[in-house]
């Protein structure tokens, strides 16, 4: 239960922001005690004797999010037990009409036919909610803006209310209308204008009471009602006894249901959950749920409403694909005790935690000492996360996943000192970091690219969501821990580089953008993997590991020398068809066999190599000339014996292709046109960043 005493601990000391809403960004506020957040669509405005003054939709996005008082049940009701929240709530709890209407009540309240079963009354649910409040108003913990609301669904007129004033729809026979049959223009104002909502049954009712006592006329901003409301609730429990709390290791009042919606708002799955009576949660343990954990109930809504909010403020909800629609999945966050400063998150980009903010250089892409210049950006950015942090006793990890909507599960939890963390990420940033094509903003600079690129990259942008997730966890401890990459993702990733035509359609004969940008997203992901892979395995000096982003004429390697080849032909083919016609209008023979290549490279290269007279001869003299004189000069630095080797080649033959086709692209010395020879390759470069990369911005 670290986790939890954590979360309670950063609750308290965060008490100052209390329902502090952003309505610039709506993201969920820091609940008080006893309450929860919900997403309402209509205000209702009334007076101080409960008489109706207005109404109004809820049509901006970032206005629902609403602090609604809540009782244990409540704030972890399922459809099988429609328990009540006592003030905001749905229409079928707060309308006594709901059901004249012909509203649809939860199957749990249908009235079902004999045959064994029990038969509930559909208008207990109106009642459940009426008889909380007047339970609350009839305390000596009352409000006056809770009596007021009472006063008014006690008249049983509120469904109609809102159909007079134009906000929901009723029949001539006094029924719902379903929205294809309501005639409405796109501006009209009223429940169908609120985001998400498909069925006025399903609105949720706030309320606004304009009372004159100095006190915040909207009821889900106003403290004095939030403390009346937790005051009552509380008092409703004293009379329990107390027990041992297994994470303040105090006598409190215990609770047995544990809030949920903590990934995203209608979120079900729980973090701790025992409603059923088969004892399958701890079967063969333990004799009973209480038993097996015994957790507070100040302790629970707090920890849980502290990790609801970090979630949302910074956190990162992976998302899956579920039906018709995206449900949460794994969920990661990192913060630090105090939760008011910032931390660079585990699951983010370089340029995500800050490496190039206030970025005006657009030259030092083109630097030899670009990877040098990276590591004076990322030690900077380091430093001054290091001095904010100073301070701070512990940095906290956790990562939560579900497999079903019912229970969630931390799947990965660490604490750290600032200190070692802040080095972790630095070293995952640094290690990790090359010159990449696929976020436009910061095109052709040095970064370490974020976990979830490298997993799609590992299965492809069409793989499952769970799949990419499950590679996301496994690299976590890499990134916070400084564990070693592991080795099947690695050769994973150099695979999709090498599968380079398996991202062109064989039936489409162009050589489309679209897949020349995916792929060379894919390669540069994998030779940031490779880079990293070689560091940590000591095939790669300390002194050169800022280099590797550069060609080095003098790496005698085997794999890197054939790479150098491979970059060498596959660039004066792709010059030449672009002379020749204007537009690369086919994939070249280099990009075609590079599978191949990888797993044969000797024979591979003959084949290659025998293919490009044709274009020597399409290009001029002196540019041809160049050409065989590179082709030589690499062929030149092989041992012989190794050069004839046909075993397949490991990754680093991709940081020779690489290097090698930088160092062309930006080369001067190509014969007497070297001019045309960089506006050329723009025109190949501009070609593979096409418009898709504004998408991958976004992601940003």
């Amino acid at each position: 239960m670290s986790w939890m005493q954590k979360l309670y601990d950063t609750y308290n000391h965060c008490a100052v922001w209390v329902g502090e809403y952003d309505l610039k960004s709506g993201k969920r506020p820091l609940a008080p005690l006893c309450h929860i957040t919900k997403d309402a669509h209509i205000v209702v405005v009334l007076d101080g004797d409960g008489n109706i003054q207005g109404a109004r939709p809820i049509t901006n996005r970032n206005e629902m999010t609403t602090i609604i008082p809540a009782t244990e049940e409540s704030a972890s009701k399922t459809g099988g037990t429609p328990a009540s929240h006592p003030f905001v709530e749905e229409l079928r709890y707060v309308a006594k009409d709901f059901i004249e209407c012909g509203g649809k009540v939860p199957k749990a309240y249908q009235e079902q036919e004999d045959g064994g079963k029990k038969k509930r009354n559909p208008r207990e649910i109106h009642e459940q909610y009426r008889r909380l409040l007047s339970d609350w108003c009839n305390s000596q913990f009352s409000h006056p803006k809770a009596r007021a609301v009472l006063k008014y669904i006690e008249k049983g007129t509120l469904v109609k209310d809102l159909a007079r004033y134009g906000i929901l729809y009723l029949g001539a026979d006094g029924k719902f209308l379903a929205k294809k049959n309501v005639k409405r223009s796109k501006d009209t104002q009223d429940i169908f204008a609120v985001p998400n909502i498909t069925d006025q049954e399903d609105a949720v009712v706030r309320w606004r009471v304009e009372i004159d006592d100095g006190t915040e006329i909207e009821t889900w901003r106003d403290e004095t009602l939030w403390q009346s409301w937790q005051d009552y609730y509380l008092s409703t429990r004293k009379s329990e006894s107390g027990a041992f709390c297994y994470v303040t290791g105090e006598e409190v009042i215990l609770t047995n249901k544990h809030p949920k919606y903590i990934r995203r708002k209608g979120d079900n799955p729980k973090l701790i959950s025992s409603n059923d009576k088969e004892m399958i949660n701890y079967y063969g343990r333990l004799e009973s749920a209480d038993a097996s954990c015994l957790i507070g109930l100040e302790t629970s809504q707090k920890a849980h409403n502290a990790l609801v909010w970090l979630i949302d403020r910074q956190g990162k909800v992976f998302e899956e694909q579920g039906g018709k629609k995206k449900t949460p999945g794994l969920t990661i966050l990192a913060w630090e005790g105090s939760a008011q400063k910032e931390i660079p998150q585990p699951f983010q980009s370089s340029p995500e935690i800050g490496v190039y903010e206030n970025d005006q250089s657009e030259e030092e892409a083109e630097k030899p000492t670009v990877g040098q210049g990276f590591a004076t950006r990322l030690e900077k950015k380091m430093l001054g996360y290091r001095a904010d942090l100073k301070d701070t006793k512990g940095i906290y990890i956790i990562a939560l996943d579900a497999l079903s909507q019912g229970r969630m599960a931390v799947t990965y939890y660490q604490e750290f000192q600032p200190e070692i963390y802040l080095e972790n990420i630095e070293k995952w940033h640094k290690e990790c970091a090359w010159k990449h094509y696929y976020l436009r903003k910061h095109y052709r600079k040095p970064f370490a690219p974020a976990l979830l690129d490298i997993a799609e990259v590992i299965h492809g942008q069409k793989a499952g969501s769970k799949i990419k997730h499950h590679t996301v966890s496994r690299l976590l401890p890499c990134v916070v821990e400084g564990r070693s990459l592991p080795r099947d993702i690695v050769d994973v990733a150099v695979r999709q580089a090498s599968k380079r035509m398996g991202l062109h359609d064989p039936d489409d004969k162009r050589f489309r953008g679209d897949d020349e940008y995916t792929w060379r997203k894919t390669l540069t992901i994998a030779c940031a993997l490779v880079k990293k892979y070689m560091i940590e395995n000591n095939k790669i000096p300390k002194e050169k590991e800022n280099d590797v982003m550069t060609l080095d004429p003098t790496n005698p390697n085997r794999d890197y020398l054939y790479g150098r080849l491979l970059a060498i032909a596959d660039h004066l083919e792709a010059r030449a068809l672009r002379d020749e016609e204007g537009k690369q209008k086919r994939p070249t023979n280099a990009a075609r066999m590079m599978q191949q290549f990888s797993q044969r490279p000797y024979r591979t290269w003959k084949q290659i190599h025998d293919a490009l007279p044709p274009y020597f001869w399409r290009l001029k003299s002196k540019t041809a000339a160049w050409y065989k004189d590179q082709i030589a000069e690499v062929c030149s630095k092989f041992v012989p014996e190794e050069y004839k080797s046909d075993d397949p080649l490991t990754g680093e033959y991709l940081l020779g292709y690489y290097c090698q086709w930088e160092e062309l692209r930006k080369s001067k010395k190509d014969a007497d046109d070297s001019d045309d020879e960089n506006e050329t390759e723009e025109e190949i470069i501009e070609d593979d960043d096409n418009d898709d990369a504004d998408n991958e911005e976004s992601d940003e």
